[in-house]
């Protein structure tokens, strides 16, 4: 056998080699993405995490992750435990988190009465006396923020620090007027994001546990009221909240950003996180960003800060 013949037999053998390897390299990228795939946690569906129990004239449905301090989440209007599927993970790491379907929404049921932000937080309430919890974190997005504030204000000893991102203390002139001049890109990323999104949800909506209450139009009708009607705090109201706050809004906001600065001036024990590039949907546009902001605030002991304490400070 001539030397040629050597090399061509080694590179043969070579390339047959690194051809079995590649195979073996893709099946087990496969197998370990299908594995990822499958054990994504199908946030505000998942059995094993999930319970209900009942609370006033309703059966509340929540799911339990993590370990640590209790930190409450409350949805927004229409919304569910899916909505803090990018916030359950990471917060999940530093607290034991309770992700809560509010009333008529998500999985929990409803009554006849009228669905109030009132009403809501007595459900809440109950909840954490339910649950033998004698104080808990709370952190709520638009009408969950409202519900957030509605327990601090009428519940304060059950309530150690509160996240209220893209909330309203009002229902009357709160919200930035529809703008027909602004026409975004249909390839920008947000509008990109947003549909990827939906589809992902829509895909594995055949795997939700049962219909959704909110599918009663009775039911629909009543969110649809609840934010014509509510909330109704006045300023005075607000200036009684005690409670340590985290207030929150996009800078393109549906929240007008004057309304939000009324209501973070209003609270005694305040900050004010103004999101630059952000929308109503915070949340999921930057959840890296905010999860971090929500875990320092909590994790953060609050205290007054005097705008002028550098010029204090003796030299």
């Amino acid at each position: 056998m001539t030397w040629v013949s050597k090399y061509l037999n080694f590179h043969q053998l070579i390339t047959r080699i690194m051809k079995n390897l590649s195979i073996l390299l893709f099946a087990f990228i496969l197998v370990s993405c299908n594995a990822h795939t499958k054990s994504q946690i199908d946030y505000g569906s998942n059995s094993q995490a999930g319970k209900y129990i009942e609370v006033n004239d309703i059966k509340i449905y929540y799911e339990t992750y993590g370990e640590g301090e209790p930190l409450m989440l409350f949805h927004g209007n229409g919304g569910s435990i899916e909505n803090f599927e990018f916030q359950i993970p990471e917060l999940s790491k530093h607290f034991k988190v309770i992700a809560v379907d509010s009333r008529g929404q998500g999985r929990s049921t409803d009554s006849d009465k009228e669905i109030t932000y009132t009403l809501m937080a007595s459900d809440m309430n109950e909840l954490i006396d339910k649950l033998k919890l004698s104080s808990v974190y709370v952190g709520g997005w638009s009408d969950g923020g409202n519900i957030g504030l509605e327990l601090a204000y009428a519940h304060p000893e059950k309530v150690k620090k509160l996240f209220a991102g893209g909330a309203n203390y009002s229902h009357e002139d709160y919200y930035v007027h529809y703008d027909s001049t602004i026409i975004m890109d249909k390839n920008d990323p947000l509008i990109v994001a947003l549909k990827t999104l939906r589809q992902k949800r829509a895909a594995r909506a055949s795997e939700r546990l049962t219909p959704k209450p909110e599918s009663s139009p009775t039911t629909q009708k009543k969110l649809e009221d609840l934010m014509e009607k509510y909330p109704n705090f006045t300023i005075e109201q607000l200036k009684q909240i005690n409670v340590p706050t985290l207030i929150a809004v996009g800078d393109h906001d549906l929240i007008a950003l004057d309304h939000t600065v009324n209501l973070f001036k209003s609270l005694p024990q305040a900050q004010l996180l103004i999101v630059p590039g952000a929308t109503h949907r915070v949340l999921v546009e930057q959840p890296d960003l905010m999860n971090n902001e929500i875990i320092k605030f909590l994790n953060t002991p609050y205290r007054d800060i005097n705008p002028y304490y550098m010029y204090l400070v003796p030299k």
